[in-house]
Parts: structure tokens; C-alpha cells; sequence
């Protein structure tokens, strides 16, 4: 092997390793970007809304809803729903003293 396809073969070796981080990085941060559904305390104490045939709830600034055993959220809230978020905003019965 001559001396500049040496270079090539370690720049290309770089290269790789630093494809591989960035990849585990990207998928660090996708996880990072899952959000927390709510509780069953706050599901049992607040108002749904329903869009899409199925009850949304408003937590943590996104909007939930069941999707079979799981829960989802939208990427991108729906006009629906921030339309009603905005004009009605979000109904929570409160048991017990209010602190």
C-alpha cells in the first residue's frame, strides 16, 4: 500500500467513526424528544377532548391520547385542538382543598 492510499484509508476510517457517533447522537436525541404521558391521576381528574374518534388530553404543553395500550402525542398540534385549547382551554376538576 502506497502512502497516499494509506491517507485515504484513514481519513476514510474518520469518516466512519464519526458517521457512527453522530448516528448514536441523533438517536440519543430522538429519545430525548419522547415525552412523559400523563399520569392516571391527572387522566382521572381532567376534561378530554375529543379529535380523531378518540379522547386527547393537554399535559406538559402536548396533547395525548391512547393509541391501543400506548400512549401517543401530535408532532404538531392540531388546529382543532389548539383552537379549543386557546378559546375554552383545558378543564381539570380539582378534589380535595385547594393550597
Amino acid at each position: 500500500m502506497n502512502r497516499s492510499s494509506s491517507r485515504l484509508v484513514k481519513g476514510l476510517s474518520a469518516i466512519t467513526v464519526a458517521g457512527a457517533l453522530s448516528a448514536s447522537i441523533f438517536v440519543a436525541s430522538t429519545a430525548a424528544a419522547q415525552y412523559a404521558p400523563p399520569p392516571p391521576e391527572f387522566i382521572a381528574t381532567a376534561e378530554p377532548v375529543y379529535y380523531g374518534g378518540h379522547p386527547a388530553y393537554w399535559y406538559n404543553n402536548h396533547w395525548f391520547y391512547r393509541d391501543g395500550g400506548n400512549w401517543r402525542n401530535y408532532e404538531r398540534e392540531p388546529p382543532e385542538l389548539y383552537q379549543h385549547r386557546i378559546n375554552r382551554g383545558p378543564a381539570r376538576v380539582v378534589y380535595g382543598r385547594r393550597r
